[in-house]
C-alpha cells in the first residue's frame, strides 16, 4: 500500500512541479520558434522530450531544419558530443541555436557559450532557458545553477540579450514543496499524501501571493533570447 501510494505521489510530484517550474517555456519558445523561416539551420542542443517534439512541429510547420546534439547516444541525435570540446569543422553555419533546460548539466557553461557564439551565423539568434531556484536532478550530472547577472557574464559577447524570469517567486517555493515528494526516504512516503494535499491547498495562496507581492529575487529559471 505504501509502495503504490509512494509511486502515485513521484508521478504527481513529476507532472505538477513541471508545469509549475517550466510556466511560460512553452509559450516563449513557441512564439521564438514560429519566427524560423523555411530553409534555415537550427541546431538544438540537447532538448528531447516534450521540447523537441515542439521544435520539430515548428520545423515541419515552417519548413526549417534541425540538427540535434547530445552527449547521450541513446537519445539517437544527429550528431554526438560534448557541446564543450566537440570539433564541428565549421562556423558561422546556423541560424539558430536552441539550448532549453541543458546548460546546468554542461561541465563548463563558459566553454558551451564560446562553442555556440562560433556556431551562430551573424545575427544569428540564441534561444536559450535555464533552471535557477530548483532541486538537485539528473543525478550526477545536474552542475550548475545561473541568476541572471551570470547569465549577462556568460553571453557578454552577444547582444541584444533578454533574459526573463519565467515564473514567480511563489511558484518556485510551491515547485521546492512539490519536489520534496520525490525524496526516496521512508519518512518522505509517509508524509507524502499531506504535502500532496498541501500543494493543492497552496495554488489560490501561490496566485495571491504573486499578485500581492511582485519580486524577481526568486524564479524557477530564466527565458534567454541574444543575438550574435
Amino acid at each position: 500500500m505504501l509502495q503504490k501510494i509512494s509511486t502515485n505521489s513521484h508521478s504527481y510530484a513529476n507532472n505538477i512541479s513541471k508545469k509549475i517550474s517550466r510556466k511560460g517555456i512553452y509559450s516563449f519558445l513557441e512564439n521564438e520558434f514560429d519566427q524560423i523561416q523555411a530553409k534555415e539551420k537550427v541546431l538544438n542542443i540537447g532538448a528531447g522530450g516534450d521540447i523537441g517534439l515542439l521544435l520539430k512541429k515548428y520545423a515541419h510547420k515552417n519548413d526549417f531544419q534541425i540538427v540535434s546534439f547530445d552527449i547521450d547516444e541513446r537519445t539517437k541525435p544527429d550528431i554526438v558530443g560534448d557541446i564543450c570540446t566537440h570539433n564541428f569543422n565549421c562556423k558561422d553555419f546556423f541560424d539558430f541555436i536552441v539550448v532549453c533546460e541543458v546548460l546546468e548539466h554542461v561541465s563548463a557553461p563558459h566553454l558551451a557559450i564560446e562553442q555556440i557564439y562560433t556556431l551562430l551565423k551573424q545575427n544569428g539568434k540564441l534561444i536559450l532557458t535555464v533552471p535557477f531556484i530548483f532541486p538537485i536532478h539528473c543525478r550526477p550530472y545536474d552542475y550548475y545553477r545561473f541568476t541572471k547577472y551570470g547569465l549577462k557574464i556568460l553571453l557578454k559577447n552577444f547582444r541584444n540579450l533578454n533574459i526573463v524570469e519565467r515564473n514567480s517567486w511563489a511558484d518556485a517555493i510551491h515547485v521546492l514543496i512539490i519536489r520534496l515528494v520525490k525524496e526516496k526516504k521512508k519518512s518522505t512516503k509517509i508524509i507524502a499524501p499531506f504535502l500532496i494535499i498541501f500543494s493543492y491547498l497552496f495554488i489560490p495562496l501561490n496566485l495571491l501571493l504573486s499578485k500581492l507581492i511582485s519580486s524577481d529575487f526568486i524564479t524557477t529559471g530564466y527565458l534567454v533570447t541574444a543575438k550574435k
